[in-house]
This record gives structure tokens, sequence and C-alpha cells, in this order.
């Protein structure tokens, strides 16, 4: 399935003028406005002008006197679409746009901007009731561009063009089609003078199956806020192509998902495997899941190689400041480096925070660049991560991070929040030691845990037939550990923040999906290293939904899956290999 996406047009961009001037009134117009190029061509002793090829008559003739030649100012300032009036009072002319205003007094050679007092190019005058002023003193005031030719003058200058709605236009590659059979969308609109910033369909599906005729609607809405849609008729045949079991198999795109009978995953072939852990120690802080108050959250003193999880919502009525620190304890220096990090939030939803930060993080394990490493001298304290403390957690939201950490010998982390309210730009590490440890919540888990690193090991190639990995199970139990803040034992429900790599023999033309089985999943993946949220427009709601994440070729492939147990999610999860029905020729 294919949505082929036109490029907009590009915006015109106000070009530098000829004359350096204190001011422009061109410079009130916006920089990324969409402008439009104006050009009036003037010649001395002649009232015939010619504005954008158009032939018309300025009220009076330009006329040379005191060495220079001036124009109405009245035809002028309708070309540039200023309004103009007269002042009795101060026996003025006034004209303005948007904001600016400039006055002109016959007898004078001066005018005003805004109130302010200028110079002009020579003594303004009035001819037959209308007020003269100078060419140059206008192309000065206005950023235009001034040219002479002997007796021939053209000013020329770009504004900002009137905002018009974007163009909704898309088309399908037919008009007609089967039911279950693929439909491509082209999105073919645009925007001549600003930016489709967004794009809503309506009624679009990558298939149909119910004869009939239905409706798709494509609404598109520009910078401006301007709106067009358009609505097509797509005629379904009572004729079949695929089943829509058949076609979500072959055609729903991976990030994406699709129904299943949840209790049929259950009867496929359950795979066997092996655990192979490897040495990462995971701290993971999470109780109290909702802070009520500031304190410290979790400390323990860790070396190595080691992974760190924080997932903390805010229900104290206070703006929180959460921070994750690192102190040597040791008499001489430690250094440590960042391998991986990820963040999500500050959000409303537990499962958006966690998916993010687990693809974050998995993007950055594949693909991030190294970063330098630190150097603690004995005693010394350092903020770790001021991506988390630099975003205060409001109340009512929830932030998630995860982060690999390798170190040379001993550091001691320590989680905190803090109400920054109270303490606005306040050192943290005053106030650290005077910040109580915050009691556990009961049902959340905090604590230091081992060999947070795991290899299922698959002998056989997978979907020749329908089979299933299962992860959470029975099969792979909780990791065990200690809470370091009390001393006591902790084992680490749901396994959050455990990585859990799957390479496996798949047969061709097989679908690799993701079910949830213990309620709702929101997480990502590496898949042949590259990140896959599941989902990315929504989450796994219960059993009878499948994430689609790989679809093999026409031979036997390797394929490498790695996933981090996210914050907010549920296990057990299974990983499902499924035979992909023929494609219709």
């Amino acid at each position: 399935m294919k949505l082929q996406i036109q490029k907009q047009l590009t915006k015109i961009v106000l070009g530098s003028m000829l004359l350096s001037i204190p001011f422009s009134a061109a410079s009130a117009y916006g920089q990324d406005a969409a402008a439009q190029q104006n050009t009036v061509l003037l010649k001395s002793n002649s009232a015939s002008i010619e504005f954008n090829g158009r032939l018309m008559k300025a009220v009076q003739r330009i006329t040379y006197k005191q060495g220079t030649n001036f124009i109405p100012l009245r035809t002028v300032a309708d070309l540039y679409g200023y309004t103009v009036s007269y002042d009795t009072a101060t026996q003025e002319s006034v004209v303005s746009k948007k904001g600016m205003e400039f006055r002109f007094k016959a007898g004078t050679a001066r005018y005003t901007l805004n109130g302010a007092k200028r110079l002009a190019s020579g003594k303004l005058f009035t001819l037959q009731g209308s007020m003269m002023v100078p060419i140059r003193t206008w192309s000065e005031i206005t950023g235009s561009r001034l040219e002479a030719s002997g007796t021939s003058y053209s000013l020329s200058w770009k504004e900002e063009a009137k905002a018009v709605p974007p163009v909704a236009k898309f088309s399908t590659n037919k008009t007609v089609y089967k039911m279950g059979e693929p439909i491509e969308y082209s999105d073919e609109s645009y925007d001549e003078r600003g930016k489709i910033v967004k794009t809503e369909w309506t009624g679009l599906e990558l298939a149909f199956f119910r004869p009939g005729v239905v409706h798709v609607t494509l609404k598109v809405t520009n910078n401006y806020g301007l709106t067009d849609s358009l609505t097509q008729e797509i005629r379904i045949t009572e004729e079949s192509m695929y089943t829509e079991e058949e076609f979500n198999r072959l055609f729903t795109p991976p990030g994406d998902k699709m129904t299943i009978n949840g209790s049929s995953v259950l009867r496929m072939t359950k795979v066997p495997y092996t655990i192979e852990s490897r040495p990462m120690q995971l701290i993971r802080s999470n109780s109290p899941e909702y802070f009520l108050e500031e304190g410290i959250a979790y400390q323990d003193s860790v070396s190595g190689k080691l992974r760190i999880n924080i997932h903390n919502g805010n229900r104290s009525g206070k703006t929180l400041t959460i921070y994750l620190i690192a102190t040597n304890r040791k008499s001489y220096p430690v250094t440590y480096n960042i391998e991986a990090f990820g963040k999500g939030g500050p959000t409303d939803y537990v499962s958006t925070s966690g998916k993010n930060a687990v693809a974050r993080f998995l993007e950055d394990t594949a693909h991030g660049k190294p970063r330098d490493q630190v150097v603690l001298q004995p005693g010394e304290s350092v903020i770790v991560l001021p991506e988390v403390s630099d975003t205060p957690l409001k109340p009512n939201l929830i932030m998630t991070s995860y982060t690999e950490i390798q170190t040379s010998d001993e550091l001691q982390f320590t989680i905190a929040a803090v109400d920054a309210e109270a303490h606005p730009g306040q050192n943290i590490f005053g106030i650290l030691p005077e910040l109580k440890q915050l009691d556990r919540d009961g049902r959340h888990v905090r604590g230091t845990f081992q060999d947070a690193d795991r290899s299922l090991i698959v002998n056989e190639a997978l979907g020749y037939e329908e089979q299933r990995i299962s992860i959470g199970d029975l099969d792979d139990s909780f990791l065990q550990g200690e809470d370091k803040l009390l001393g006591i034992p902790e084992s680490n429900k749901g396994n959050t923040g455990v990585r859990y790599n799957v390479r496996v023999k798949v047969a061709p033309h097989t679908l690799i999906g993701l079910n949830a089985r213990g309620g709702h999943y929101a997480g990502a993946l590496l898949v042949n290293d590259r990140v896959l949220q599941a989902v990315e427009k929504s989450i796994l709601k219960n059993p009878d939904e499948l994430g689609i994440l790989y679809r093999t070729g026409d031979k036997e492939e390797t394929v490498d899956l790695a996933l981090i147990v996210a914050s907010g999610s549920n296990l057990p999860i299974n990983l499902v290999f499924v035979p992909m029905p023929q494609p219709v020729q």
C-alpha cells in the first residue's frame, strides 16, 4: 500500500532591499509569509503609469522640482495598499497600514513615522489638491527598490500576499474495486502561498469488505488556519479478492495493527526456548508510582554497566523537578559514560510516556552518537540527566526515562523529586541532605536487579506453521533483587526495563506480529536494527489485536528482534509467526 505525498510549493520570502535605511515598512511583514512581487513604472512629467503590467493613470503627473521627482501620495499609497486620510486639525495627509502611520505636511521637508520626525528628499507640496512626495523618500519609507533610466523610473517591492485556502486534492488508482482489493491513494494537495500543516482523512481504508458506494474525504489546513476538503466516491463490487483477515496479513503496514481472534493465538504452537542472561544491572524507580510530595525516590551505589528506569506521575499538587544525581564516595576520581538515553513525556497518558521513552532509548542504542566521558572527583556530585531535570513535571502528568550507563568504579545514584516552586534555581546538592526517603506505594517496583539482558535461544525455523513465542509467562521468570533503601527483597513484577533479544530463522512469506495477553501494551522494538512502535498511532488494547512488525520475502531470513518491556504496559506478550496467504495475481 502506497500513500504518495506531494511536496508543497515553496514559500516566497522577502528579499533584501536596495537601500540601507533605519526602518522599512516592508520589515513589518513576516519573513516566512508568502510574498508577491510588485512593480510600478513611472515617467517624469507624465501621469501614465504601469502597475504589474497594467496601464493606469495617476491623479497628477510625476513632477520634477527642487532637483528631484515627486509622485502623488494618494496614487502610490493606493498601489501599496495603504489607507490615506487627511487630518484637518494638523493639516497633514495621513497614510496608515498594519500599525504604521506616516504623516506629511506641505511646505516642510519633514514627515513623521509613528510620531518620530524624519527628513524627506525635498520640500513637500500640493499640486491641485494632491500631496506630492519625493519618489526616493517613498522608496525609503517602504523599503522599495528604486531604479532610474533617464527620465524613467521603477519602484519594485514584495508584499505579503493575501492568505488563501489550500487546495485539497487526491486520487486513487481506480474508482471501482473488488471487496478486499488494495486501494492506492495519492495526496496531491497543494498551497501556492502557504504551507499545509495538517492533513485529515475520513473514511480512508486500505480496502473495503462490503459492496456498495463509500465516501472518502481529505481535509487540509494551512499555516494561516484556512482549510479545504474534497470528498470522492469509491464503488465496491460484490466480487471478492481477499477476505479481511487475508488482506490484513498481506497489507497492514508495520507499526499498525489488525484484528485477530485472541483465543486462536493460544492455539498456535508454543515455541520452546532457553534463556541466556547477560550481565546488566537494572535500577527501577517506580514506587511510589505517583509522587505525593518531594523526597528521595531511590538510591543505590553500583559500578559497571547499568540501566536505570525512572517512571513516575505527579499527584503532589505542585510542580516537581526530577533529578538523577551521581555522587563519587571514593577517594579517587571515577568516570561514567551515558551510552543510551530515551525520555517520554511529560504527558497525560502512562502508555504514551512509556512507549515514547522505550522507542527513543532503542533508537539511541542502535544509532545514537557517543557522549563525552564525565569525571567525578572525590566527593563530587553531578546531575546525570539534565534532559529530565530541565523539564518540570507539572501536576497530573507522567514522565518516563531509560538510561544506560557505564562506570569505571562505584558511584552512588540518587533519584529525587523536588518542589520546583519552593526551590526555584536552587542548588540541588544543598537540598539533597534535607530530603526524606519516600515510602513505597505497596504496588509498584523499586529496586536493583541483576542480569537484565536476556537472549531467547530458539533452535528451529519459525513460520512454516502458526507459532508463538511467549514472553513474561511461567517459562520466563521475573528478576529478583533488593530495595536498597529498605534492604528488603524485591521482585521486578512485569520485568519492566528488561531487554529481550531474539534472533530467529523465519520461513518465507511469514508475518511477524506482537499480541498482548496481560492487558494493554504500548512499547517499541528493534526489528533488524530499525525501531518500530507497537503500535505507532495507538496501543494494543487487548488480546484481539495484533501489532504488525515484519514480513519476510521469498526466502528464509534471519530476523533480529529486541524489545525492552515498557513502563505502563503489561506482560505476558506473544511474538506471533504466521504464514501469509498467497497473493492474488
